[in-house]
């Protein structure tokens, strides 16, 4: 199926693409916020000091244990994993309308955005439960899961056009 926006052909495997492509960002994302010690630098959730925009209130950034960039890369990671979760939910709609005659590509997606309220659920847990080893490693896991369902999902698109 294809669309046109502003004259450029947009077709379902561009869009099963970049969302494969933001879900992978989410992860170097969080990886990065890890490694840099800034896993609890929002200490609540869904929320990060009690508001969606830290960076509105300066004084939540001048009386916090962390710097300003831990705080932005754990909010950027939330913000960046909400516009992914979006996108999985069009990429799942998308496959049903444009490959009803394509199993694998319906049901990967259908399968990643399955996995997506777990995925939510684990994310609120790492924060809450203080990056437990378990919920973090879990949470790092079924990423991976939903990675290789857009992945394949992607794929199969891309080679049934």
């Amino acid at each position: 199926m294809r669309t046109t926006i502003s004259q450029i052909p947009v077709e379902y495997r561009h869009i099963a693409g970049f969302t494969l492509l933001v879900t992978y960002i989410v992860m170097l994302l969080g990886a990065y916020t890890s490694a840099i010690g800034a896993g609890l630098s929002c200490p609540d959730w869904p929320t990060c000091y009690g508001t969606w925009v830290p960076f509105l209130q300066p004084e939540i950034i001048a009386n916090s244990p962390y710097s300003a960039l831990q705080i932005f890369a754990e909010w950027a990671h939330r913000g960046l994993a909400m516009t992914a979760g979006v996108l999985i939910v069009g990429t799942t709609l998308g496959a049903w309308v444009t490959h009803r005659n394509t199993p694998i590509v319906k049901w990967s997606a259908t399968a990643a955005l399955a996995l997506l309220p777990l995925q939510v659920i684990l994310g609120g847990l790492t924060v809450t439960e203080d990056l437990q080893p378990i919920i973090v490693t879990t949470h790092l896991g079924v990423a991976i899961l939903i990675l290789l369902c857009l992945l394949t999902t992607c794929l199969v698109a891309y080679l049934r056009r």
